[in-house]
C-alpha cells in the first residue's frame, strides 16, 4: 500500500515541476560528496556548500541498512561503529540510523532547493547485507521470494563473474528481475518526490550490460534501460577501470567515473608536477560522459591509496578537473583532522567533514566553473613547471605546485587589465599581450 500511496504523490510531483535544467545544471557544475555526512548536518551546512560554490551535494546512501555494531557511529573501528553499513542495504526505503529519518530527508532537501543545489543519492541497487535475515521480508516475498530475489551465480566466464556474483561477499541482488525493478522503481520515484535530482549507482558495473551473458532465469538484461526510463535525472555510475569495465557501453545510459584519470591526477599531484599534455586525455572511452574526481571513498577508505594526499595536493589536482570544460568534478569531503593520514579519529558518522571544501582556492575554482561554461580549454607549461588552464579569452587557472615562488610571464589573449586573483587576491597585469605576475609556493590563482 506504501508503495502505491509513494507513486500517486510521485505523479503529482512531477507535475509541478521540470527536472530539465537541473540535470543540466549539475553537469556543468560540481558536486559536493557530503560522505557520511547525516541530512540534517547537510542542511545546517547548505548555505556554506553554496557560498563555495557548489551546485549538487551528494548523499552516502540513504536505504534501510543493516545496524552493524551495535548501533555504533564510529567512522572505522574495530567494535562500536563502520562507515560501509549503509552500503548494506536491508530495505529500499528512506532512512537509517547513521543519516536521518525520510521526514529529516524531505527537510534536508527543500533547505537544498532553496539554495539552488541539487540533490544526489547514492543508491545500492546490486546487494544486499549478507545477513539475510536482516532483510525485509516484505520485500523479498513482493519479488518471488529468495529464489527470485537473488542471481544464482552458477555462470562461468569473466564477465558473468562479475555482474550475476557476489562482490565482497555480499548476496547479488536479481536486478532482472521485473518484481524487483518495480519495488526499487518505487523507491527511486519516492526518492524524487522527497527533492533528490539524480543518484549514484553503487557496483555499476557489476550490473548487466543488455549483450552481458543472462543469469540462470534467462532474463534480459535490462536494468539500465529501467534506472534511466522517463527519468530527466542526473545518473552516473560507480565503473571502476579495468580490462572488463566495459565504460564505453555503460556511458550510452549514464555517465561514468573517471577512476583512472583520478589515479593520474593524484599521481601527477604527489609528484608536484603537472604535464599539460599528459593530463589532458581523460583515458576513459565514455569521455566526456563523465564524473571525475581526486579521490573518491573507496579510493580514501577502503585500502586507503589516496589518504596520503596533503590537503594542498588534492587542491592542485581539484584545480585541474573544475577548471576544464568537459566532465562534472566531484569533491570528496574528508573526514575532520590531521592531513594526510587515513581516519585522524575526530569525525563521527553523521559529521561534517573538514573544512577543505570552502577553502578559498576550492570556493575560486568552482566560481571559475561556472564563468566559463562555455569556453574551450588549453592546457600548457611554462619552463618552470607552472600548469595554465585557459578557458578561451576569458579566464585562466594557474596552478604552482614547486615549493618555491615563481615568475609568470607568458603571453596571454585576457583583456588588458590588472586582475587580483579570485582566491588570494595575489595581483597580476596584462599589458601589450603579456601576463605578468609572481606566484607563491603551492598555490593556485584564479583570474578572470
Amino acid at each position: 500500500m506504501k508503495k502505491m500511496v509513494y507513486a500517486a504523490l510521485f505523479l503529482l510531483y512531477s507535475s509541478m515541476f521540470s527536472f530539465a535544467d537541473t540535470k543540466a545544471n549539475i553537469k556543468s557544475g560540481s558536486i559536493l560528496h557530503c560522505w557520511c555526512w547525516s541530512f540534517k548536518t547537510i542542511k545546517a551546512n547548505i548555505e556554506r556548500i553554496k557560498d563555495a560554490g557548489f551546485t549538487a551535494i551528494q548523499t552516502s546512501p540513504v536505504n534501510a541498512c543493516l545496524i552493524g555494531d551495535n548501533g555504533g557511529m564510529e567512522l572505522m573501528s574495530s567494535s562500536n561503529g563502520k562507515w560501509y553499513y549503509h552500503y548494506q542495504p536491508t530495505d529500499f526505503t528512506i532512512g537509517n540510523y547513521q543519516l536521518g529519518t525520510r521526514d529529516e530527508f524531505i527537510s534536508m532537501c527543500k533547505a537544498a532547493k532553496e539554495n539552488n543545489i541539487a540533490v544526489i543519492v547514492d543508491i545500492v541497487p546490486n546487494h544486499t547485507t549478507p545477513m539475510i535475515d536482516k532483510v525485509s521480508k516484505e520485500m523479498i516475498e513482493y519479488c518471488g521470494g529468495l529464489e527470485n530475489f537473488y542471481h544464482k551465480g552458477k555462470n562461468q566466464g569473466i564477465r558473468s563473474s562479475i555482474i550475476n556474483s557476489k562482490v565482497g561477499g555480499l548476496p547479488d541482488i536479481n536486478t532482472e528481475n521485473p518484481k524487483f525493478q518495480e519495488y526499487l522503481g518505487n523507491f527511486l520515484k519516492d526518492l524524487e518526490y522527497c527533492g533528490a535530482d539524480g543518484f549514484r549507482i553503487d557496483c555499476a558495473k557489476h550490473i548487466a550490460l543488455p549483450d552481458d551473458p543472462k543469469d540462470d532465469e534467462k532474463l534480459p538484461n535490462n536494468f539500465y534501460s529501467f534506472i534511466t526510463r522517463n527519468r530527466n535525472m542526473f545518473v552516473y555510475g560507480e565503473v571502476l577501470q579495468d580490462v572488463n569495465s566495459r565504460e564505453e557501453e555503460y556511458g550510452k545510459y549514464i555517465s561514468v567515473t573517471a577512476s583512472n584519470y583520478g589515479k593520474l591526477l593524484r599521481s601527477a599531484a604527489k609528484n608536484k608536477k603537472f604535464p599539460a599534455k599528459g593530463i589532458v586525455n581523460f583515458q576513459n572511452k565514455a569521455s566526456p560522459n563523465l564524473v571525475t574526481w581526486v579521490e573518491s571513498h573507496d579510493t580514501y577508505a577502503n585500502k586507503g591509496e589516496s589518504a596520503c594526499l596533503t590537503d594542498f595536493e588534492i587542491r592542485s589536482a581539484w584545480a585541474v578537473i573544475a577548471a576544464r570544460k568537459e566532465g562534472t568534478p566531484l569533491f570528496f569531503s574528508r573526514p575532520k583532522g590531521k592531513e594526510a593520514i587515513q581516519f585522524p579519529g575526530e569525525s563521527k558518522i553523521g559529521d561534517a567533514g573538514n573544512d577543505e571544501f570552502f577553502n578559498p582556492e576550492i570556493k575560486a575554482l568552482n566560481r571559475f566553473r561556472l564563468e566559463m561554461k562555455d569556453e574551450m580549454n588549453m592546457f600548457f607549461n611554462d619552463e618552470n613547471g607552472i600548469l595554465y588552464i585557459r578557458r578561451g579569452n576569458k579566464g585562466l587557472v594557474i596552478i604552482n605546485p614547486k615549493e618555491k615562488e615563481l615568475n609568470v610571464e607568458f603571453k596571454s589573449s585576457l583583456p588588458e587589465k590588472k586582475y587580483s586573483d579570485r582566491a588570494w587576491g595575489i595581483k597580476f597585469k596584462v599589458n601589450k599581450g603579456l601576463i605578468k605576475g609572481k606566484i607563491p609556493a603551492q598555490k593556485i590563482c584564479v583570474i578572470y
